[in-house]
């Protein structure tokens, strides 16, 4: 049935008025279309949609939009906000590609970055093949209403049996002025057969804005794919993200997000294990803080057999933050030997803050080792007495049981650089939480 606030919905009218690529082909105006059209039918979804019980997008779907530039605008990097990594830098602004400021010339060997735009144009059909998958927004309303207005992104590709040592790094760069903008870049990552690279995703920016992205990544047979991401917004800002993962035989794809910014956020990774002895790990932590919402939901549909996956997600909520956790695992018949973990711990400080988390299996092979589970506590006494017993004020004695648990998540990154930039992220949240505490 229709949504009921599907028609007259001022985001849909944002963004088809900010599909503004310029000689595209007339395959992506039907892309589009359609895009549009799918929105239309399901309309922004609503606490009665299953897989948005816990977050709402009321507010969202009231607010009006001001155009968007016809180019990127010529905003700083925030350096302090992004990851802290020395990478090959790709920088979007509002949703548009900054070439000037990405390193798109001087590439080393095996790996092809292109813009959106010329990426269309090309007959080999990697970026044409992830746009017409309408699997990426079937039953997906803000992935559909992504389609209609794609403003800009890149195609990256990892030739067979490249090894890229350094990172790959997309710098997306949110900028609000008067009224809020909407954008919504589009991303393609193929990881070709035998291949190894790394991606880190940095989101940032200052002012109100809506940046609703989706991702498409090809991790194809025996390559190894690291996939880190930082949501670190603007408080006033909206973020809604879809990747849609697809992996061939023998595949590793790893992924981490850190989420502690924006107003609303909702990082969605779904995933297609189309191949066996696969190994996948999609992890992540979230720290919301007052007035903010991080929703983590993810798909994970095993189809062959002996492939492993594991998610682990830990969250920490202070003052009236509110976390959302929602993980699937779907096991087809086909999938015997499946080993599939799913686990979300959160940490509420606050008797105020809230977590809603719903994990769930899906099981139709009869061999599998499969396990869920959910906890939801505050500190620990017992460890809290043992740092006071030693002379440790109740004040610092907390701060350290937080600051371990956060870090012990990032065990989980297998890229170290990585891991030591998201670990001063967590610790520049850490700092901003005692800095409230102590003006309290």
């Amino acid at each position: 049935m229709p949504n009921d606030m599907a028609h007259d919905n001022p985001l849909l009218k944002a963004f088809s008025a900010a599909a503004a690529l310029d000689g595209t082909p007339d395959w992506f105006g039907e892309v589009t279309r359609k895009g549009s059209d799918r929105f239309a039918e399901l309309g922004l979804p609503t606490n009665r949609t299953e897989a948005w019980k816990y977050t709402s997008l009321r507010g969202l779907g009231g607010m009006t939009f001001s155009a968007l530039a016809k180019e990127a605008e010529a905003v700083a990097i925030p350096r302090e906000r992004i990851a802290g990594i020395a990478g090959i830098e790709i920088v979007l602004v509002n949703g548009r590609l900054d070439e000037s400021r990405s390193a798109l010339d001087k590439l080393p060997v095996g790996l092809m970055v292109t813009p959106l735009a010329v990426a269309l144009q090309r007959k080999d059909g990697v970026t044409k093949h992830a746009l017409q998958d309408e699997s990426a927004t079937e039953g997906l309303p803000l992935a559909a209403l992504s389609t209609a207005g794609i403003t800009g992104g890149v195609l990256i590709e990892v030739a067979r049996d490249a090894d890229i040592a350094k990172p790959i790094h997309i710098i997306s760069i949110g900028s609000g002025g008067d009224a809020p903008v909407a954008f919504a870049p589009r991303n393609v990552v193929w990881i070709g057969p035998n291949a190894k690279a790394t991606l880190v995703e940095s989101h940032v920016g200052e002012g109100g804005y809506f940046s609703n992205s989706v991702t498409h990544v090809t991790v194809e047979d025996e390559a190894v794919f690291h996939h880190y991401k930082l949501q670190n917004e603007s408080r006033e800002a909206y973020h809604v993200a879809m990747t849609h993962v697809h992996c061939g035989e023998k595949t590793i794809y790893d992924n981490f997000a850190l989420s502690c910014g924006a107003k609303l956020a909702r990082n969605e990774i779904r995933s297609k294990l189309d191949g066996s002895e696969i190994l996948y790990a999609v992890n992540g932590v979230y720290m919301a803080a007052a007035n903010q919402h991080l929703d983590n939901t993810t798909f994970i549909e095993h189809a062959k057999p002996n492939s492993e996956s594991r998610e682990i997600y830990k969250g920490v909520l202070d003052e009236n933050g509110r976390g959302v956790f929602q993980g699937k695992i779907l096991v087809q018949r086909p999938a015997q030997k499946t080993d599939g973990y799913q686990m979300n711990r959160a940490l509420l400080l606050s008797r105020k803050a809230e977590i809603d988390s719903k994990p769930e299996l899906e099981i139709y092979a009869d061999d599998v080792k499969c396990s869920h589970g959910a906890t939801v506590g505050e500190l620990d006494a017992e460890q809290l007495f043992y740092l006071k017993a030693r002379g440790i004020n109740e004040h610092d004695a907390r701060n350290m049981l937080i600051e371990a648990y956060l870090r012990d998540a990032l065990d989980e990154i297998r890229v170290d650089k990585v891991a030591l930039a998201f670990g001063e992220k967590i610790s520049g949240w850490l700092a901003a939480r005692i800095a409230r505490e102590e003006a309290a």
